[in-house]
C-alpha cells in the first residue's frame, strides 16, 4: 500500500510515495518551482506554472513506481504564506505574492497602528509580519482594485493545489494559521479580524485538522498523472510542521530544530499560550499538524546559511553557495580540531538580526576576542558555536515558559545535518543529546503520513510516525566540553547578548 506526499517548496516541488509496509520511500519525483520577478524586488508564483509544476513532479515519481495501482491516498505539504485570489468562476485573478516579498511592507505596519501586536497576537498566535496572506489580501486591495473587486475565493498554495486535485475548497488548520486571520482558540477563522480588515469570511475556505479527507481525484488528474482514480485526497499542512510529523515530533515537550538557510526551534503543546512573555520573545505559536496540539516556534533569519557564509568568506572563491563540497568538508574538519571555545573568540550570529528571544532588537552581529593569532579554523567553529549559544538561549527561554522539560533531547533536521563537527559542538554546548533522523524529503513525508491518517490506515499521528522506518544518529554531550562552554555562555555570549541588545 502505498501513500503519496506533495511538497510545493520555494525552490522546488517534490512528490514522494511511501511504502506503507516497507516505512520507506519507494519512488521521489522532483520539478523546480518558477518564480517570476516582473519588478527586480517582487517575487510571485504564476498559477499555471506552479500547478504544471506540481504534475511534472507526481509524474516523475510515478514514473519510479512499480505499482502505482497501490497508491491510495496523497496530501500536500507547502510553503504557508503565498495565496491565490479566484473569482466565482474559478479563475485566478493574481500571481500568489512570494511570503518573502517584501511589497506588503505598509500592510503589516497597518496591522500595529490600528490594532496592535498584541491583539493580533493573543488572536492568531502571530505577529503582523508583512509575509502573511491577509496582508496580500491587503496590498491587491490598494493596488490592483480591479482584481480585489472580482475576488470569490482566497486559497493558500496548500489549498489550491488540493483544490486542482480533487475539486474542493478546504484548507488545514496550521495552513490557514498563516494568514493571520485564523483565530487558535476557536480553530475557526476570526469574525473580529475579518471584520477589522473588511474582508468577507466567504472567500476562506473550511478549516480542517490536517489529515482530513476531502474528496477523490479527479478523473482528468488521475489520468495526466498515473495516480489511480480512486485516489483520496486529505488536507496537509504548513511544510516545516509536516517536516516535524515525519522525524517524529508528535507529543508534547518535543524539540524540534530545523535548521537550512535560516533556523527554527519548534516546541510542542497541548495549549494555545499567547503569554506576553512568548510576544516579547517574538514567537509564534500555532495550530500542528496533529489534533489538540499547538506548535511554538523561535527563529533566526540567518542560521546554516552563515556557516556557509563564513566558509565561503574564508575557504571558497565563488559566490555563496558555490563553494565545493570537498571544500565544506575541509573547512569543517579542520574545526573540529579547534578546542571549545575558538581560543578565545566568541561570535554573536545576528548577521540579519537576533531573532528570538529578542525579536525585537535590531541588534546584528558581534565577534569577541579577534585577534591575529586567530585563523580560518577558529572563525567557523566559532560561528557554529555562536549558534549553538542562540539554540541554548533559545531553549532557556521555552523551558522558562514551561513549554519544554529540563534537558530535552532535541530531533535536529535540515541541510546542516551533513555538518556532523556541527553537531556535536550543539550537544556539548546545550548540555542534550542531539537525535538525527535521516529521512528524504521530510515535508513530502509528512504529508504522505497525513494522507494515511485521512484513508484510517493509521490511527494517530503517532503511529504515522512510527511508520516511518529510517536510521537515527544521536549526538551525546561529553562532560568536560559541556563544563567549559557553560563558562563561554554564563560569562561570555549572555553578557555580551544582553549588553548589544540594551543598546539598540
Amino acid at each position: 500500500m502505498y501513500l503519496v506526499g506533495i511538497d510545493v517548496g520555494t525552490t522546488n516541488t517534490k512528490t514522494v510515495i511511501f511504502d506503507v509496509d516497507t516505512g520507506q520511500t519507494c519512488a521521489i519525483g522532483s520539478s523546480r518551482t518558477i518564480t517570476r520577478h516582473p519588478i527586480t524586488e517582487w517575487s510571485e508564483f504564476d498559477a499555471e506554472d506552479l500547478w504544471r509544476t506540481v504534475l511534472q513532479s507526481i509524474r516523475a515519481a510515478i514514473q519510479q513506481c512499480m505499482h502505482p495501482e497501490r497508491i491510495c491516498a496523497i496530501s500536500v505539504a507547502s510553503m504557508g504564506e503565498s495565496g491565490f485570489p479566484l473569482d466565482a468562476q474559478g479563475n485566478v485573478l493574481y500571481p500568489a505574492i512570494a511570503w518573502h516579498d517584501q511589497r506588503t511592507l505598509a500592510e503589516a505596519q497597518w496591522w500595529e497602528e490600528t490594532l496592535g501586536q498584541e491583539r493580533v497576537f493573543t488572536t492568531t498566535g502571530q505577529l503582523p509580519l508583512s509575509m502573511f496572506g491577509v496582508n496580500k489580501l491587503l496590498w491587491l486591495r490598494k493596488h490592483v482594485p480591479q482584481a480585489f473587486a472580482r475576488i470569490h475565493h482566497w486559497l493558500s498554495i496548500e489549498d489550491f493545489v488540493l483544490w486542482k486535485l480533487c475539486g474542493s475548497f478546504a484548507t488545514d488548520h496550521s495552513v490557514a494559521s498563516r494568514t493571520m486571520l485564523f483565530d487558535q482558540k476557536t480553530l475557526n477563522w476570526s469574525t473580529d479580524l475579518l471584520q477589522h480588515a473588511d474582508l468577507p469570511q466567504a472567500w476562506f475556505p473550511p478549516a480542517f485538522p490536517s489529515g482530513t479527507p476531502i474528496g477523490l481525484i479527479l478523473k482528468d488528474v488521475a489520468a495526466e498523472t498515473g495516480l489511480p482514480p480512486k485516489t483520496l485526497v486529505s488536507t496537509g499542512g504548513h511544510d516545516h510542521l509536516c517536516g516535524a510529523l515525519a522525524a517524529g515530533v508528535t507529543h508534547s515537550g518535543q524539540l524540534l530544530e530545523s535548521m537550512g538557510t535560516a533556523g527554527v526551534i519548534l516546541a510542542l503543546s497541548n495549549a494555545f499560550q499567547p503569554s506576553a512573555e512568548l510576544l516579547a520573545a517574538g514567537c509564534t505559536s500555532y495550530a500542528y499538524v496533529t489534533p489538540d496540539t499547538y506548535a511554538t516556534m523561535g527563529t533566526l533569519n540567518f542560521a546554516g546559511g552563515a556557516l556557509e557564509w563564513i566558509i565561503t568568506l574564508l575557504y571558497g572563491q565563488g559566490q555563496q553557495g558555490d563553494t565545493s563540497r570537498a571544500v565544506y568538508a575541509q573547512a569543517l574538519s579542520e574545526a573540529a580540531e579547534v578546542p571549545p571555545g575558538s581560543r578565545g573568540t566568541t561570535i554573536l550570529p545576528y548577521f540579519l538580526g537576533p531573532g528570538t528571544p529578542y525579536k525585537h532588537s535590531s541588534a546584528l552581529g558581534a565577534i569577541l576576542g579577534l585577534t591575529p593569532s586567530h585563523g580560518r579554523p577558529e572563525l567557523v567553529r566559532a560561528v557554529m558555536e555562536g549558534l549553538a549559544f542562540w539554540l541554548r538561549d533559545n531553549i532557556g527561554k521555552l523551558c522558562s515558559l514551561g513549554l519544554a522539560p529540563a534537558n530535552p533531547e532535541i530531533i535536529v533536521v535540515g541541510g546542516t545535518t551533513q555538518a556532523l563537527p556541527f553537531l556535536q559542538i550543539k550537544a556539548h554546548i546545550t548540555g542534550c543529546p542531539i537525535k538525527v533522523p535521516q529521512i528524504t524529503e521530510a515535508a513530502a513525508t509528512g504529508a504522505a503520513l497525513l494522507a494515511g491518517i485521512g484513508a484510517n490506515i493509521f490511527s494517530s499521528s503517532a503511529e504515522a510516525a512510527s511508520a516511518v522506518h529510517h536510521v537515527t544518529h544521536i549526538f551525546e554531550p561529553d562532560r568536560r566540553a559541556m563544563e567549559a562552554y557553560n563558562t563561554i555562555y554564563t560569562q561570555t555570549y549572555l553578557p555580551a547578548c544582553h549588553t548589544i541588545i540594551k543598546q539598540q
